[in-house]
């Protein structure tokens, strides 16, 4: 079966890294891609070297001379049909089609673009062209259903990562300083200012600990001001993009997650293999990630954005709604509260408690995440979409 990509390839986000697990998993020649941005992230391009890349917009795909954007539709019409796949898969993106690919089925992979899009002609001319959907959750799936009413099967594909490198056949254990971290984007909806306040309510507590924020983005000014702001000295480290996450995870206690939205976490799930329980909320797909009780702790968002500001002078930047996996309902956006995070870090604090969480953390994505299975049931899915029973 002759596959067909279409992704945005300009920086490194989880869409990406999950594509190219995928692609350098396979050898037989039977992916072609699509790149939509104008250049391929470097971080990306290492990771890829052999893989051929169209460029959608390029005249000349050896050349960065660009195609008026009135015509770009049809070029990318003109070199879709040119690649003669047998299934289009379109990477959380909506692409600017002419018209329906004569040639192949057109498959759209949500990984948590869907909450975003707006309702309007361009979304759902696009959406009625689909003959099917894989979604990174059931979140992703429930979004795509409560906002669209789609047209097509839209069918369920955990998100999983191959299993990470230089993970300790010790189990943890906790020592001090008690370090706390978090890895992502440095952007505002990324909560990382929750991450910021909890950590003035430990150290007011008395409690010996530290945090590092690995990761980059617009934001980081914002964040690093803020730390200023609470005092909190050497206490928190922004230590950057990281080329070595095992390093960070294998020098961390305890992992935040608390992002406003998110549609599965991949960053929690890598946190569990190191045997670092997660403290995350209880909103879209972060439930289907790390197991409440069980190797982290969830928590209900009570604080809203207006809220937050008023503590932080952070405005989180998202203004749609989110999941609740408890109700099945799309709802208000909210954040989680510092004191309430800092209460579940209390918690994680028993060296009984901690032990327990962290055994059960390195052993649930071993048994329900396995890479293998991500790769297995993301081709029978496309198989089932080109040749239904």
């Amino acid at each position: 079966m002759k596959k067909l990509h279409i992704i945005n390839l300009g920086k490194m986000g989880g869409v990406e890294r999950l594509f190219l697990q995928y692609i350098n998993d396979t050898t037989d020649g039977s992916n072609a891609v699509i790149c939509i941005s104008g250049e391929i992230g470097e971080e990306i391009r290492r990771q890829m070297p052999q893989q051929k890349v169209t460029f959608a917009n390029r005249l000349f795909n050896s050349l960065p001379l660009r195609c008026p954007q009135f015509l770009r539709k049809y070029l990318l019409q003109r070199k879709i049909e040119k690649a003669n796949a047998d299934v289009v898969i379109v990477w959380d993106l909506i692409p600017g089609l002419a018209a329906k690919p004569k040639r192949g089925k057109l498959i759209y992979y949500d990984h948590g673009c869907s909450w975003r899009y707006p309702k309007n002609h361009k979304t759902l001319r696009f959406f009625a062209m689909l003959d099917g959907v894989i979604s990174a959750s059931w979140a992703s799936k429930r979004v795509m259903e409560l906002r669209f009413n789609l047209p097509c099967p839209n069918q369920v594909v955990i998100n999983r990562i191959k299993t990470p490198q230089e993970i300790p056949d010790l189990p943890k254990v906790l020592d001090y300083p008690i370090r706390i971290g978090t890895a992502s984007r440095l952007v505002s909806l990324k909560g990382i200012s929750v991450s910021l306040l909890m950590m003035q309510e430990l150290l007011r507590r008395g409690h010996d600990v530290t945090l590092e924020i690995a990761g980059k983005g617009p934001d980081r000014e914002a964040f690093e001001t803020l730390a200023n702001k609470l005092q909190l000295g050497d206490r928190v480290v922004f230590s950057g993009f990281q080329d070595n996450v095992a390093d960070f995870f294998n020098r961390t206690h305890i992992y935040m997650s608390t992002p406003i939205t998110e549609p599965f976490g991949l960053s929690c799930m890598e946190s569990l293999y190191y045997g670092v329980p997660v403290i995350f909320p209880m909103i879209d797909g972060q439930p289907e990630a790390v197991k409440d009780g069980y190797c982290g702790i969830g928590l209900t968002p009570t604080v809203t954005i207006e809220e937050h500001q008023r503590l932080t002078g952070i405005k989180v930047d998202f203004p749609h709604q989110v999941y609740d996996p408890l109700t099945d309902t799309l709802v208000t956006p909210k954040l989680l509260s510092h004191i309430a995070c800092a209460d579940a870090v209390e918690k994680l604090l028993i060296p009984e408690t901690y032990k327990s969480i962290s055994q059960n953390a390195q052993r649930y994505p071993v048994v329900h995440f396995s890479y293998a299975m991500f790769k297995t049931d993301f081709d029978n899915t496309l198989n089932s979409f080109v040749t239904p029973y």
